[in-house]
């Protein structure tokens, strides 16, 4: 990547903003995978599995978390290092979550 769209990407705010987003891309992802895999809709995902069943909601919240570890590492290695500072704040934050709802 140019130094151009470094400039513009390499901040914690942004790291923050895609975090966040990731989480939900590797949320509907996976809740789309999972419907796929059982037959079902994604609003029964939603209802039946993530709200219905709350031994999942912790496990579903870790497994998108996923998704910010693998941009963490991409970017890391190209030395986007105040991106990665808010990927890993979204990261540490969502542990609280888990922990709720575990």
């Amino acid at each position: 990547m140019n130094s151009g769209l470094k400039e513009k990407i390499d901040h914690v705010w942004v790291g923050m903003a895609t975090g966040v987003l990731g989480a939900i891309v590797t949320f509907v992802l996976f809740g789309i995978g999972f419907s796929l895999f059982n037959h079902c809709s994604f609003g029964s995902f939603l209802k039946d599995t993530f709200l219905g069943v709350q031994d999942f909601q912790s496990r579903i919240v870790t497994f998108s978390m996923l998704g910010n570890v693998i941009l963490f590492f991409v970017f890391i290695k190209k030395d986007y290092n105040k991106f990665c500072k808010g990927l890993m704040a979204v990261m540490v934050l969502s542990v609280p979550v888990v922990v709720a709802l575990y």
